[in-house]
């Protein structure tokens, strides 16, 4: 059946959903938060820079998230691909240890001076899991203080145990804890992000019964002035660690993480997605007195040991560094979100634009945003653009590129304002709506 099917994208998916609970492993990826009913490409034959070819050859553009965030110097990067050709000759794994361990661990204390011990995992999820094990073996503590997005495993969707809706608040909604044992019903206290409020009535009133205080130092919205200073003092205040997710953040606006430019160093940080371009890899760095209690308590795996992750991440820190991706990132996602206030001001569009320059995001706002948006990805799918709601700022997002992508934006807005008049956007529809929300 799969060869009968390869280039086929509708029945592949057809036939994947017999194999394949939710087709993709990835959440984000399932084609129904996309294009429901089929018309979605849903698999990629190859990726080069920001374009990639479906199954049956088809051309696109990536002026989405670029595959979640992970690729920021584009697909197939010639000189990661480079070190992972050469590390796969060499043997990816073995008995003994990667060189190349040290040499990364090296690199990313001299980014990260205040950090003195790196640990290694392969995703961002397993990597925050490590950072919140470490941090309950160091203070003996077992409920944490959260806000933000941490990934899928049991620790952090236990907050959903008391109430399905603990997490909305925290990127994505209705998340269902089934699986994760009731005993861990109370060990999660989730607070606001920059809510003063929060620091009073949450985090101080729960934090010395806690191991940690987790956050994405920034995403959607930069940090309030002395917000994460205040973290951070009362972090140290009563033997709580401070950890900074920036599996997101990492590397978008500087050759290190965003807290980097706030002036703030926590007691850990986690990297993954874009730190090896694309490769599987993640790093959990940290104070050293806190860190090797990860030696104390069993945290291992054999994968965590290959070649190819720490190499490639090598390899993409050095010309991250060269390129001063940062700043380059930057500029065209400033660019892109003025090409969304461009687009919406041409055809008299409420829009709200959110996010670091680099992760932007947007909603057209007085209308029914669930359909206008499925419409806008319909119709950018016809011009061979690939785009959702969100797009993180790419280094093969080049000048011509982002003009097509800009004629497109202006053209659907368009669209979205005309047939918002008449009432018949979602009979323009050519399958259901996209989800919104988790959903089996």
């Amino acid at each position: 059946m799969y060869k009968k099917n390869k280039k086929n994208p509708k029945k592949l998916q057809l036939y994947a959903k017999k194999l394949i609970p939710g087709i993709s492993q990835l959440f984000g990826k399932r084609p129904e938060y996309y294009l429901p009913g089929g018309s979605w490409p849903t698999y990629y034959s190859r990726a080069k820079g920001v374009q990639l070819w479906g199954i049956d050859n088809k051309k696109f553009i990536d002026f989405s998230m670029v595959s979640a965030g992970t690729s920021v110097l584009g697909y197939a990067d010639k000189h990661v691909n480079k070190a992972a050709i050469k590390t796969i000759n060499s043997g990816s794994i073995s008995t003994l240890n990667a060189p190349e361990d040290v040499e990364l661990a090296e690199i990313l204390t001299k980014l990260h001076p205040w950090a003195d011990s790196v640990k290694y995992a392969r995703t961002g999820g397993e990597s925050m899991a490590i950072a919140i094990r470490i941090a309950r073996a160091y203070t003996r503590k077992e409920k944490i203080l959260f806000c933000g997005y941490h990934g899928w495993h049991d620790w952090y969707l236990s907050a959903n145990l008391k109430s399905t809706k603990n997490l909305n608040q925290h990127l994505l909604s209705e998340l269902k804890p089934f699986g994760v044992p009731k005993c861990l019903k109370d060990t999660m206290i989730s607070f606001r992000y920059n809510e003063w409020k929060d620091l009073e009535r949450v985090v101080k009133k729960n934090v010395k019964n806690c191991a940690a205080i987790v956050l994405e130092p920034c995403r959607d919205y930069m940090p309030k002035k002395n917000y994460l200073e205040e973290l951070k003092k009362i972090a140290n205040k009563n033997n709580c660690v401070l950890i900074f997710d920036e599996i997101s953040s990492g590397w978008r606006i500087d050759t290190s993480g965003i807290h980097k430019n706030f002036g703030v160093n926590p007691d850990i940080a986690v990297f993954g997605k874009t730190i090896a371009n694309g490769i599987p890899m993640g790093a959990i760095i940290g104070k050293n007195h806190i860190m090797k209690f990860s030696t104390k308590t069993f945290i291992s795996s054999v994968f965590w040991t290959e070649k190819i992750g720490p190499a490639c991440a090598i390899a993409f820190l050095k010309k991250h560094k060269k390129l001063k991706l940062g700043k380059k990132l930057i500029g065209i996602g400033k660019n892109i979100k003025k090409i969304w206030q461009g687009a919406a001001n041409y055809s008299n569009l409420e829009i709200d634009i959110k996010g670091i320059d680099p992760l932007a995001s947007f909603e057209i706002k007085n209308l029914d945003w669930p359909v206008a948006l499925t419409f806008f990805i319909q119709e950018m799918l016809k011009k061979r653009i690939i785009a959702l709601d969100r797009c993180y700022a790419n280094n093969k997002h080049s000048p011509g590129l982002l003009k097509k992508y800009e004629h497109a934006c202006f053209e659907i807005f368009e669209k979205i304002a005309n047939l918002e008049k008449t009432n018949s956007l979602k009979k323009n529809l050519k399958g259901s709506v996209k989800l919104m929300t988790f959903e089996n």
